[in-house]
C-alpha cells in the first residue's frame, strides 16, 4: 500500500466518525415517532434529559443533590397508601372498560380509551407489560397528578421534573405474560380496566440537570400529591415497594 495513503488513514477514519455522529442527531425515539392512535396524534416531543433513578431496595442519589422541604406524614408510605386490590377492583369495574383479550378488541368496547403519550406533565417509561391507553377519567387524573407534582417541586425551590409512568392498561394476554415472570401479580388486575396507573417513586425525569433534587424528597413530594387527590376522593392508592411504584386507581 502507498505510504502516503497509510498516513492519511487515521485522518479519513476520524472524518468518517464525525460524519456518522452528525447524521445520527435529530432522529426521534420510537416513542416520539409513534403517532398511531384512534384519531389521536402524538404531541410535540419533550426533550429527554437525564433521569434520577434508584432501586427497589433503597434510594440512590447519584449526583450533587439539593434538599427540598416535604410534609408527608412521618410514617412508612406502605402504611399511608394501603388501599387493597379488592377495594381498587370495585372502583376499576365501576369506572373502567370490560377487560379485553388484546388491543384489537378495544375497537368494540362501550367506553372510550385515550392513547397516552409522554407530554410536559409526565413521561412514559418502558411499558413492557401494558399498553398506553386509559379511560378519559384516569387520563385526566394522571395529567393533574403530573402538573401538581411539578408545581410542588418548583414552589419549594426545585426545577423541572416529570413523573415516570411504568404501567397502564393490561390485556388478558399481557397479564398472563406478566404472571409467568412475577408470581405475585394478580390474575384479576385493576390494570385490565383502563383505570389504573403505576407511577414510579424510584425514577423521575430531570428536565434541568443544573439542579438535581434528592430522590427521597421527590418521592415524598409525589406521595403528598397523590395523598391530596386520595383525600379528595379522586383515587385509591397502594405503595408497592418491590415494584417501586404507587399503584393508583381512579374513583
Amino acid at each position: 500500500m502507498n505510504r502516503n495513503i497509510l498516513y492519511l488513514l487515521p485522518l479519513l477514519l476520524s472524518i468518517g466518525l464525525a460524519l456518522a455522529s452528525v447524521t445520527s442527531c435529530g432522529m426521534g425515539s420510537k416513542e416520539e415517532q409513534d403517532t398511531t392512535a384512534w384519531g389521536y396524534k402524538a404531541p410535540p416531543a419533550i426533550p429527554m434529559n437525564r433521569s434520577i433513578t434508584g432501586d427497589s431496595m433503597g434510594l440512590i442519589d447519584n449526583a450533587e443533590i439539593h434538599r427540598l422541604p416535604t410534609y408527608i406524614e412521618q410514617r412508612p408510605l406502605k402504611e399511608i397508601f394501603n388501599d387493597s386490590n379488592a377495594l381498587q377492583l370495585v372502583a376499576a369495574e365501576a369506572n373502567g372498560i370490560k377487560p379485553i383479550t388484546s388491543l384489537r378488541d378495544a375497537y368494540h368496547i362501550d367506553k372510550p380509551l385515550i392513547r397516552i403519550y409522554s407530554c410536559d406533565a409526565y413521561m412514559l417509561d418502558d411499558l413492557t407489560a401494558s399498553v398506553p391507553y386509559l379511560v378519559p377519567k384516569a387520563a385526566q387524573l394522571l395529567k393533574e397528578i403530573g402538573y401538581a407534582f411539578q408545581d410542588s417541586v418548583r414552589k419549594r425551590g426545585g426545577k423541572a421534573y416529570r413523573i415516570k409512568v411504568t404501567s397502564l392498561t393490561r390485556t388478558d394476554y399481557s397479564v398472563g405474560k406478566l404472571r409467568r415472570r412475577n408470581l405475585a401479580a394478580t390474575e384479576n388486575s385493576c390494570h385490565r380496566y383502563g383505570t389504573t396507573i403505576d407511577i414510579s417513586w424510584v425514577k423521575f425525569d430531570c428536565l434541568d440537570p443544573s439542579m438535581v433534587v434528592s430522590l427521597e424528597d421527590l418521592k415524598n413530594i409525589l406521595a403528598e400529591v397523590v395523598q391530596d387527590f386520595r383525600r379528595q376522593g379522586r383515587c385509591y392508592a397502594i405503595f408497592e415497594r418491590k415494584a417501586g411504584c404507587l399503584h393508583i386507581t381512579v374513583r
